[in-house]
């Protein structure tokens, strides 16, 4: 018994301070979900690319220092004599210098190749982000569809167990008996309907731990309920289509920045006008030094060589291999690109269309779920006058509970369509969230 009482208190304690959000407070956290996080540091990768391009067309200096064995050495440029074991090092010192002058502007081409990365980046998260606010709507809403159809299973139990304890409460026996029987088998099918719509709350609330991170959320509203909202026509939302889509806008992006990067390989493959020079160090301790300008002395010199010209560095498989994959990577683009304007509006038009049906159906079904109620009233009374069967009463709750059903089902369906709408679009339709 003490362990209850604390399971009690515990479990009451959890619900009092469990966090209650409002969608638009759920919509926030969806903005900043760890999945758009993990997206924004590919925002953060195309920034570096800005420094790797400066790097390609800045100085680039080559060093090379250290030392090696060697053998002692004496003599001129005449006669020398060598030892014949190693007992001497050589120190040695390359520096080359390349200073890029003129690359036939390839610079400004890889330069608007990672500006249009860049932005194609920034619209994936901005993807991500109506990608999880869409996610979020279908466990928000999902839940209080759940939540009401509980609700009204709830209502309809008790409802089923007045009748029963009417029907028991008969002089008519005989009747009440294989009423009873058969109510009470209808009450335990809506008993398991129960059990089913019990379900549907728990992965609803599932879906909101996805986005909230918390182990305990709540909503404030916990049934739905039809809010008709007033959103574009048709025409206006194929229209502004181009400016709002998110693929469409990427894919013009990319062949924008694939058009400058094929560019870039391309001049890759010519020389480059610069300046270059080149310095050449050797010493050894134990080797004469040759004075002789004419004799090659390989231990003990310095050359210096300074120039201005080609700069041109030969790699014609891998360069060619290079221009080979973006020109590849752009075409690939271009059919995105045209596959986006031919039948992004074809299913813009769809999803109008079923929005439109469900929001038909929901004001339809409204009227007619309100004419059912007045309809049970009516069978309800009979019952408590003994003058109305079982099976009328059947008949009237399964025709209730089956108009309930669809009414919050198109309900739930319009929400959809206009969560998927916006996410098409590329822009929040509900006026109610903006």
């Amino acid at each position: 018994m003490k362990k209850a009482i604390a399971l009690t208190l515990l479990l009451t304690s959890t619900m009092l301070h469990a966090k209650s959000y409002e969608l638009k407070e759920l919509i926030e956290l969806a903005k900043v979900h760890p999945e758009v996080q993990i997206e924004q540091f590919e925002v953060q990768k195309a920034h570096t690319l800005f420094e790797r391009i400066d790097g390609e067309t800045r100085p680039k200096l080559s060093i090379l220092s250290g030392l090696g064995p060697n053998k002692s050495s004496q003599g001129n440029a005449v006669s020398s004599s060598e030892s014949d074991r190693i007992d001497t090092v050589t120190y040695l010192a390359q520096i080359d210098l390349k200073i890029p002058l003129f690359a036939f502007n390839r610079q400004a081409d890889l330069q608007k190749a990672a500006d249009g990365n860049l932005k194609v980046k920034e619209l994936d998260v901005k993807k991500k982000q109506l990608l999880i606010i869409k996610k979020m709507k279908e466990y928000y809403y999902g839940f209080q569809y759940a939540a009401s159809l509980n609700e009204f299973a709830g209502s309809t139990l008790k409802d089923l167990d007045d009748v029963l304890h009417d029907l028991k409460e008969s002089k008519n026996k005989k009747s009440s008996n294989e009423d009873m029987t058969k109510l009470a088998l209808f009450r335990s099918l809506a008993q398991v309907k129960k059990y089913e719509i019990e379900k549907g709350m728990a992965q609803g609330i599932l879906g909101l731990k996805f986005i909230t991170q918390e182990s305990e959320p709540k909503i404030e509203q916990d049934w739905i309920e039809f809010n008709q909202r007033s959103i574009p026509t048709l025409e206006t939302l194929l229209s502004d289509l181009g400016n709002s889509n998110i693929d469409l806008k990427r894919a013009n992006l990319g062949v924008d920045a694939k058009s400058a990067f094929l560019s870039s390989e391309k001049k890759s493959q010519l020389p480059v006008f610069g300046i270059f020079s080149s310095f050449d160090w050797r010493h050894t301790a134990k080797a004469t030094k040759q004075t002789s300008k004419f004799a090659y002395d390989p231990y003990n010199r310095s050359d210096l060589s300074v120039g201005i010209g080609l700069i041109w560095d030969i790699d014609f498989g891998v360069k060619s291999s290079n221009v080979s994959a973006a020109n590849i990577d752009l075409e690939s683009i271009k059919v995105q690109q045209a596959f986006a304007v031919k039948n992004l509006p074809i299913q813009i038009e769809k999803i109008y269309l079923d929005l439109k049906e469900a929001e038909q159906k929901a004001i339809e079904l409204e009227k007619t779920y309100k004419s059912s109620k007045k309809l049970l009233n009516n069978v309800a009374s009979g019952v408590a006058l003994g003058i109305t069967p079982a099976k009328d009463v059947i008949e009237s709750y399964t025709m209730k509970a089956s108009i309930y059903q669809q009414f919050v089902e198109s309900i739930y369906n319009y929400e959809m369509r206009l969560a998927e709408l916006s996410y098409e679009m590329g822009v929040e339709l509900d006026p109610t969230l903006k």
